[in-house]
């Protein structure tokens, strides 16, 4: 393999990622529905907050795990914004890494009807190579505050 073959693996292998750092591990519970929260402390866009949101409903729903309102003992998954930082689709494409990374950082916590916080977790989503798009960070970060909701791998 020449060098640009190994340059081009290396920034297909260095794309989008996201990691949780469980605080308090959730136990999962087969039965749980869960309702959802969003606090935006870190100004994320109105076309980010409606991603995120629409892919936490699918991901819920598709599980049968999303609350419908009506159900006393539905759990509260709370998510905080910490970090929001997205390049310009234009920028990202023209000068990749060199453009600054892309990165969304929270807090969640799952709460239960008594607001008694029962799990925690942290989850750090970020790309800084110009493979990826917005919409697939955004998905994936919400793809992980689901699957430490409800145990269940999602994608």
């Amino acid at each position: 393999m020449n060098q640009w073959g190994i340059i081009l693996l290396s920034l297909v292998l260095a794309g989008c990622g996201t990691s949780g750092q469980i605080r308090t591990a959730y136990p999962n519970v087969s039965t749980d529905r869960f309702t959802y929260e969003v606090a935006n402390t870190d100004g994320m866009s109105d076309e980010a907050l409606s991603i995120l949101k629409a892919r936490l409903d699918s991901q819920l729903a598709a599980q049968d795990r999303r609350a419908n309102g009506a159900e006393l003992d539905a759990k509260k998954i709370h998510i905080e914004i910490s970090n929001y930082s997205m390049r310009h689709g234009a920028a990202r494409a023209l000068m990749g890494i060199m453009a600054g990374k892309d990165s969304i950082k929270s807090g969640v916590k799952i709460i239960d009807a008594g607001g008694t916080v029962l799990g925690q977790m942290d989850v750090d989503s970020g790309n800084a190579t110009a493979w990826g798009t917005s919409r697939g960070l955004i998905e994936g970060h919400a793809d992980e505050i689901v699957e430490f909701a409800t145990g269940i791998k999602v994608r």
